[in-house]
């Protein structure tokens, strides 16, 4: 058995064994579909009804010694008139805790089996349901020890070690990354003065990559922290940092930053932190801010990332999903079901992470991310803008021209999204949303890719455990990728 069926297999074990220990949300369904698509252009593939069944389980518990969820299906994909393209495969995501010892020791892990495009420059959108290439496949595990201690009163610290392991077809290759992070701090050492102290190394095996080559990033922080009001705190960082991605020589520089965290309303939270870093300024900006009627959301940042860091990114860790998820919790008490509103409203796939780029390297990565929902008695608006510059790290490993940066030295992409639920009566829903986005690679080759989508449907509850819809939508891609497509689906879904 292989390392990543033999984790899969441990995942659903735990969850399926705290599942009979402890009371947890267990449903087991199944969802079937019955789709007319036609398509023109490079890459569409012409008319073909396409059905789909997909048996599955959902499990979910939101506290006690476990916690974590678990999404699986098993699809069944048939084309009508291209045989040759069906399929059955698995898409699972999933999530856990493990308190070992009571408040001290904790097993973390994960897992995620997609097919998604995972490049906004060519291929389908993220989350198309007919993105069912095996070449669009990748799978992710992780598990790792986490110690919370006390020493004396006040200070606090942490240490974790996360190995994570990903394997992947069409370009992406396998790697396995060893995250270590070493925390200790007392904010309130000297009444209004505190301090802090980081440290974290992560080393990464390319695997099949690049002739085995390993590298690895380290740094180290100590913050001195500063409380003028209950409300508002101010720290100061310095610190130091090294990493060998450029392969001829490694790169070593010291942090020097600043930053604060404001809470003026138990509703808003405002932080931001800016750093001098090895690859020249970083910086962290969120803000929050919620009402009785709307939720606001604003994140600005630019920092050292991968395509692992990305598709092990929790949904949940998320302020634009987690708030929205929250403040939806009267209206869909269901967890299950709110997840997935809020993954479509926020454009999410059903299962998965939202991602930009195709790439084996350790990118620096520029990111904004703005939205705003409000929320009606019958209906929730949310509108959604992101735009992302991330430019290689170092030399570039891979030689699959599939890969973003071996072609490109900075891909650059940012989009609009709209979506819109109303509530049409107790038992049916009206969707609609409009997406418009564009894609750049620039740097040794240039190609630009633009996509426009929009979608309506209705859904309806036809008894406690059944419901079902329908949906038109109509989408087009022009550039690098290049097709346009309408699209009739009819959906049931099950639930036991």
């Amino acid at each position: 058995m292989t390392t990543a069926r033999a984790l899969v297999l441990a995942g659903a074990v735990a969850l399926l064994g705290t599942a009979q220990a402890q009371t947890v949300l267990v449903r087991p369904q199944i969802d079937a579909r019955l789709s007319y698509k036609d398509g023109s252009g490079r890459d569409g593939n012409g008319g073909d009804f396409i059905a789909e069944v997909s048996p599955g389980i959902s499990i979910l518990r939101e506290s006690g010694r476990f916690n974590g969820s678990l999404n699986a299906r098993l699809r069944n994909v048939a084309h009508f008139s291209e045989s040759d393209r069906n399929d059955t495969f698995l898409s699972l995501h999933g999530r856990g805790e493990i308190e070992a010892v009571e408040r001290m020791l904790f097993v973390d892990m994960d897992a995620a089996v997609t097919r998604n495009n995972r490049s906004q420059l060519s291929g389908r959108l993220v989350g198309d349901p007919f993105d069912t290439e095996n070449a669009n496949e990748t799978r992710t595990f992780g598990v790792g020890p986490r110690l919370h201690f006390t020493l004396g009163a006040e200070t606090r610290g942490m240490l974790s070690y996360m190995s994570r392991w990903m394997t992947g077809s069409g370009g992406l290759g396998r790697r396995r990354e060893g995250d270590g992070h070493a925390q200790l701090s007392n904010p309130v050492q000297f009444g209004r003065i505190g301090w802090g102290l980081d440290y974290r190394r992560s080393d990464n095996d390319y695997g099949d990559v690049s002739s085995n080559k390993a590298v690895s990033e380290e740094n180290a922080r100590a913050t001195l922290y500063a409380t003028v009001t209950p409300q508002f705190r101010l720290r100061g960082i310095v610190g130091y940092e090294s990493n060998d991605y450029e392969e001829s020589s490694g790169d070593k520089s010291t942090i020097v930053g600043g930053g604060f965290d404001w809470n003026p309303t138990e509703r808003t939270t405002i932080s931001a932190t800016t750093e001098k870093r090895i690859f020249g300024r970083g910086y962290d900006v969120q803000f929050s801010h919620r009402r009785s009627s709307s939720l606001w959301n604003l994140s600005l940042s630019r920092d050292i990332s991968s395509s692992m860091q990305a598709q092990g990114f929790d949904v949940f860790s998320d302020p634009e999903f987690r708030g929205l998820y929250d403040a939806l919790a009267q209206v869909l008490p269901d967890p299950i079901q709110r997840e997935a509103f809020v993954r479509f409203l926020l454009g999410y796939p059903p299962i998965g992470q939202r991602l930009g780029v195709l790439t084996n390297v350790h990118l620096v990565s520029r990111n904004f991310n703005g939205s705003v929902s409000l929320l009606g008695v019958r209906n929730v608006l949310t509108i959604v803008l992101q735009q992302s510059e991330r430019s290689r790290l170092g030399s570039a490993l891979a030689t699959d021209a599939s890969d973003d940066f071996a072609r490109f030295e900075t891909v650059k992409t940012r989009s609009m999204t709209m979506t819109l639920s109303h509530r049409l009566s107790q038992h049916m829903t009206l969707n609609a949303s409009v997406l418009r986005s564009r894609a750049e690679g620039s740097g040794g080759a240039s190609a630009a890719t633009e996509r426009s989508l929009f979608s309506v449907g209705v859904t309806r509850q036809f008894g406690p455990n059944t419901s079902g819809g329908l949906r038109f939508s109509h989408q087009r891609s022009d550039g690098e990728s290049d097709f346009s497509e309408n699209v009739l689906m009819a959906n049931l879904g099950i639930s036991f």
